[in-house]
């Protein structure tokens, strides 16, 4: 009978340290767009009913550091005629569309971008 309590403890001593210490994001992200002007996609940012398009030739130092990767619910990528029926012609290199889960679970900083784009 001493063997259950023995495992049911090493299997939560098992699960906290799979859990413990995981205060980083699942993944670093560049602090700049990896761009060259001209052949650039343009990226288009998307939190609720909120947008923010970033032109690759007009904000080509992005903060990448400002997105947190476990917000991001999906990422899609148009290239050819599915961009340019996205985004016109700013998709004549590709479009990717990053959209996030909520509004609310971004970065304040991020969020001042998303709202300073809409006046």
């Amino acid at each position: 009978m001493k063997i259950k309590p023995l495992i049911f403890a090493a299997a939560l001593t098992f699960t906290y340290a799979l859990c413990a210490g995981q205060t980083e994001p699942a993944a670093k992200v560049p602090e700049q767009l990896p761009i060259t002007s001209g052949q650039a996609p343009y990226y288009l940012l998307k939190a609720g009913d909120n947008s923010l398009e970033l032109d690759p030739n007009a904000d080509a130092k992005f903060d990448w550091n400002l997105v947190d990767p476990n917000t991001i619910e999906s990422i899609q990528v148009f290239k050819g005629d599915e961009a340019k029926a996205c985004v016109g012609a700013k998709g004549q290199h590709g479009v990717v569309i990053i959209t996030f889960k909520d509004f609310h679970f971004l970065s304040k900083e991020l969020q001042t971008k998303f709202t300073d784009s809409k006046k």
